[in-house]
Formats: structure tokens, C-alpha cells, sequence
């Protein structure tokens, strides 16, 4: 009797030590494994099971039980993301007449973010909810992880074709007057026609800016994965260089008196190519005039640019709105217009106490 129970006490305590995020999906240091398996059930899900071949709603989810049991048997799954799978093909349209309705509701701190299956005619606006069809959408889970519930997939192109040019404007530096700075500042816009480079599309003028200020040691074009997509929604994007503190100044990039003296001349870079562009705006020659709205200015930027848009929100008046990812913070960063911060849940570099302290003020 005692050797049955000695290990099963040791059973006992050992399960007691497992990091509690080992039991859950999507868990501690396994998010992100766990994040990339999900992904590959959707996409093997969708090739053995797809959506729109569903002949009714009971078979779909038949079928899409056999993947999820295929996954979990292969180790492809943890048994922890059992249920999340499970309820990823369940919250589908898949086999149905049914839409999918994504739902913010902000009087739920907590869940804001819902969504579920109905009829078209069913997903209304309510006096604490907001409604958004999501007839694009098959999946309740992409509706709420992937489009925040507003149903706009956040890498697929807006309504316009994405221009883009260089323009190569100078200026005198801050730090070190009268050292000339060369700012060959990229500019993504909502573009019409075929030419090289192609006119700004004049359907949907004037346009909002976007001010774009790169990371450390990075350069104008470093995403590409977000500043054309931004334009194709109706933006004109505005990405200047920072001298001294980009990639072909690698490695001095990095030294300490190039952080500092970036952290001057930066907010300075925007400013000088938000009057440049509003220029180009004023300019009946140019292929810019009247395409841009000086009245909505936002002002963004990654990492070290992150803190370029706190500290050039504080002295350009222009700005109306903000957005810093992953920013660098200082102990006077605060946003005080309406603003979007986003930060890295495993981020080693930026400060996420800074940021959020950053947000909190």
C-alpha cells in the first residue's frame, strides 16, 4: 500500500510544480508556440475541410473534428489547445446561411471583443454594442483576433492602388548648425493611373498624413508591411531618414552619442517634412496639391521612433492623432491626443512598464 502511494504523492507534487501556463493554451512562454500550431490546424483545417465546399454545418464541424484529432494525436496540438480548436471550427459560418458579427461592447473591460454566428438581419447595433457585419469572415476567432472585431483584416490591401516616391529634401542640422541633413524621404499615397511614378488618385482627396519615423539603426522603408497598406486605406505616408542613426551608419548608429543626438534631431526631421509635404500641398505644380488635409496629422513611429512621435506630438501642434509601437519611453513621455500604443508582449529591448506608465499619463 505505502509503495502505491509514495508515487502518487510524488505524481501529486510534481504536477503542483508545472507552471500553471503549462496547463493553458497559449500559456507563458509557450504563447507563441502555441499561436503558430493554432495557425497550422486553421490552414490544414482549411485545405482537408474547406469552407465554402460545406455542405451543411454538421458536416463541416465532422470533418474538422477528424484534423483536430489528427493534430492532437501527432503532437502538432497541445492537448491544452484542444478546446481552442474546438472552438474555432464551432464559431464558423461554415456549412450555413449565417454571417459571422463581430461585436465590441465597451462597457465589458474584461471582453470588449465578441463576436457569433447569425443571420445578417440579426447583427444590429445596440445601446451598449456595436455592431460590424463580417459577411468576409468565416471564423469567429479570426473576427475577433484578427480584425479587433471591425472585420478589415489587417494584411489585406484598402480600396486604392498603393503609390510610392522619394522625394530628396534638405535641411540644416540641429545639433551641428550648419551641417547640411539630407532627408530622402519616402511617401506612400493612394495612387491612379499607370505612370512612373503613378498620379495621386484625387477620388477619395484630401487625404490624411501619417508621419512614419523608423527604429534605431533602421531606414525609411524598414515596413513595408504596414506604410503601403496604410495609403491603400486613403493616407498619404511620410517616412523620412534619420542621418546618423540608420542602417548605412551601422555600427556607429548605435553609439551612445548618436542616440542622443537623434533623440534631437529627430522630432525636428518630422516637423521639417510634415512643412514639406503640406508645402508640396500648397503648390499648384505639384502632383500633391490639394491632395492632403494639414487638419488630420498623425504621428507615428517603431521602437526609437516610437518615442520620435511622443516627443514630436509635444511640440508640433499639427498632430491630432498618434500611434507608437513599441516605443522607447523617457520619464516625460505622454500622448495628450487621441492616441494608439502597441507593445510586445515578449518584447527584450523597449520597456513595457515605461510604455504603459507612458500610456497611463
Amino acid at each position: 500500500m505505502l509503495r502505491a502511494i509514495v508515487p502518487a504523492t510524488l505524481i501529486a507534487i510534481a504536477l503542483l510544480s508545472v507552471p500553471s501556463y503549462a496547463q493553458r493554451c497559449e500559456g507563458g512562454d509557450l504563447v507563441l508556440e502555441d499561436q503558430r500550431d493554432l495557425a497550422a490546424f486553421a490552414d490544414a483545417l482549411e485545405v482537408a475541410c474547406p469552407c465554402a465546399a460545406a455542405v451543411s454545418r454538421s458536416a463541416y464541424r465532422r470533418c474538422a473534428k477528424g484534423v483536430r484529432d489528427t493534430a492532437l494525436g501527432a503532437g502538432n496540438l497541445r492537448s491544452a489547445c484542444r478546446k481552442k480548436a474546438t472552438r474555432y471550427y464551432k464559431r464558423s459560418t461554415c456549412g450555413s446561411d449565417k454571417i459571422a458579427c463581430g461585436q465590441f461592447r465597451a462597457s465589458s473591460a474584461a471582453k470588449p471583443l465578441r463576436c457569433r454566428v447569425t443571420r445578417a438581419d440579426k447583427c444590429t447595433d445596440q445601446p451598449k454594442v456595436d455592431a460590424s457585419l463580417c459577411p468576409g469572415e468565416t471564423h469567429c476567432e479570426a473576427v475577433v483576433e484578427e480584425t479587433a472585431t471591425t472585420c478589415v483584416h489587417p494584411t489585406r490591401s484598402g480600396p486604392f492602388t498603393t503609390g510610392s516616391r522619394v522625394f530628396n529634401w534638405e535641411k540644416t542640422s540641429v545639433v551641428s548648425p550648419p551641417d547640411p541633413r539630407p532627408l530622402d524621404t519616402m511617401v506612400w499615397y493612394p495612387a491612379a493611373g499607370t505612370g512612373s511614378p503613378p498620379a495621386v488618385d484625387p477620388a477619395g482627396a484630401p487625404y490624411p498624413i501619417v508621419l512614419f519615423s523608423h527604429g534605431s539603426c533602421g531606414f525609411p522603408g524598414q515596413s513595408t508591411f504596414l506604410t503601403p497598406l496604410i495609403a491603400s486605406y486613403g493616407y498619404i505616408v511620410v517616412a523620412p531618414p534619420h542621418p546618423g542613426n540608420t542602417l548605412f551608419d551601422f555600427p556607429d548608429c548605435s553609439s551612445a552619442g548618436a542616440l542622443v543626438a537623434s533623440a534631437v534631431e529627430r522630432p525636428n526631421d518630422m516637423v521639417f517634412v510634415l512643412d514639406q509635404i503640406l508645402a508640396e500641398n500648397a503648390d499648384p505644380a505639384s502632383d500633391f496639391f490639394a491632395m492632403a488635409d494639414p487638419s488630420r496629422v498623425v504621428m507615428s513611429g517603431h521602437s526609437f521612433g516610437g518615442l520620435t512621435t511622443y516627443l514630436t506630438q509635444a511640440i508640433e501642434p499639427r498632430v491630432t492623432h498618434a500611434m507608437a509601437f513599441a516605443p522607447a519611453t523617457g520619464p516625460t513621455s505622454a500622448l495628450t491626443v487621441p492616441s494608439l500604443t502597441m507593445l510586445g508582449q515578449l518584447d527584450s529591448v523597449a520597456s513595457n512598464p515605461g510604455v504603459r506608465a507612458a500610456f497611463a499619463a
